[in-house]
């Protein structure tokens, strides 16, 4: 028969021990500055936005500018139409007066007859016309 054999002991597996490692060395403390990149994005967007609001208050500026000044062409356009009915109605008076029939007219209301028969003028021609005998028609008769 067999024979027993005395049982060995478990073998219990121990944690092997590493080798401590150095902790790794920190720089020194320092002060730090604040990062200055946010404050240049921030100068950035400001600026940005001061520069939009700007545009826009000289925008509406100028646009309040052309508003008025277009009010003024609209009554300078009134004023204009008044006128040129006026002027319409004087060029109108202006050629009847000077019709033949609106001659005829104030002719008439100053008093002036009409000739009982029309007569032709005709241009004279050179020497059919008498010499004068003064020597100024028109002289005063002071100094004749």
């Amino acid at each position: 028969m067999a024979t027993a054999r005395p049982a060995a002991a478990p073998k219990i597996a121990r944690p092997q021990t590493r080798p401590l490692r150095a902790a790794p060395r920190r720089a020194p403390l320092q002060v730090v500055r604040p990062d200055t990149r946010i404050r240049t994005v921030g100068a950035i967007g400001s600026s940005v936005l001061l520069i939009g609001f700007a545009t826009l208050f000289v925008l509406a500026a100028v646009h309040a500018m052309l508003v008025q000044g277009q009010a003024q062409i609209d009554t300078i356009n009134a004023e204009n139409a008044v006128l040129e009915t006026e002027l319409t109605k004087a060029v109108a008076a202006l050629a009847a007066a000077d019709s033949p029939e609106g001659l005829a007219m104030q002719a008439e209301a100053a008093g002036l007859v009409e000739s009982a028969s029309l007569v032709m003028l005709a241009p004279v021609v050179d020497g059919a016309l008498a010499a004068p005998t003064q020597e100024d028609p028109f002289a005063p008769e002071a100094s004749r």
